[in-house]
């Protein structure tokens, strides 16, 4: 196992602590303490909170592109198939993915008018899943001749599924919700990529 250095010790206690109370509400103090490093530390690879907060939310998005795209709908040939399968893998991982919330949404929400380079980048990591499932969703689209909905529309309505979800599950106290609002955009996309005829 590789050993964690102390830049990474630093953004993963970032990734939790912003998690679960928010952006403003984490403090340098609380993050060096859950990483257990020395404040240096902290400062030797970040000049600020908000450039840490900006790495921590490319860590994130990094490892979770790298966890949903790794299934084995990727082996399915048939595109139709292989993206039914691709929202039925990302359903199933759900909760391991998004029972704590995401970093991406969360921090969103909190800094949309404060913190411009943090929200920035926020919106380009979002671009970055949408093209993801883009090309997920495109080949599926055009094998069914489907032209009433694009794949950047199914890719835009699959992020908003699933952070209303994770919004729903913490509300709710239920992580369930998070495979109910995942499954019934599955179901849509069943019927919308259904034979037609």
């Amino acid at each position: 196992m590789t050993k964690l250095t102390a830049r990474d010790k630093v953004i993963a206690a970032a990734q939790e602590l912003m998690t679960g109370r928010g952006y403003r509400a984490t403090t340098v103090d609380d993050i060096v303490n859950r990483a257990g490093v020395a404040k240096g530390s902290f400062y030797h690879s970040f000049k600020s909170k908000e450039e840490l907060a900006i790495a921590a939310l490319e860590d994130y998005e990094r490892r979770g592109w790298k966890a949903i795209s790794s299934g084995s709908y990727i082996a399915e040939r048939d595109p139709v198939e292989r993206a039914l399968a691709f929202v039925q893998f990302v359903e199933d991982r759900s909760e391991e993915l998004w029972s704590h919330g995401c970093l991406l949404g969360s921090v969103s929400i909190e800094v949309a008018e404060s913190y411009p380079s943090v929200i920035k980048r926020i919106g380009e990591l979002f671009d970055k899943f949408e093209r993801g499932f883009e090309a997920v969703f495109e080949p599926a689209l055009q094998a069914r001749n489907v032209t009433e909905v694009s794949a950047n529309d199914l890719a835009v309505y699959f992020i908003s599924v699933i952070e209303g979800s994770i919004i729903t599950a913490k509300s709710h106290f239920n992580e369930g919700y998070l495979q109910k609002g995942i499954q019934q955009f599955r179901h849509y996309v069943t019927l919308l990529l259904a034979e037609k005829g």
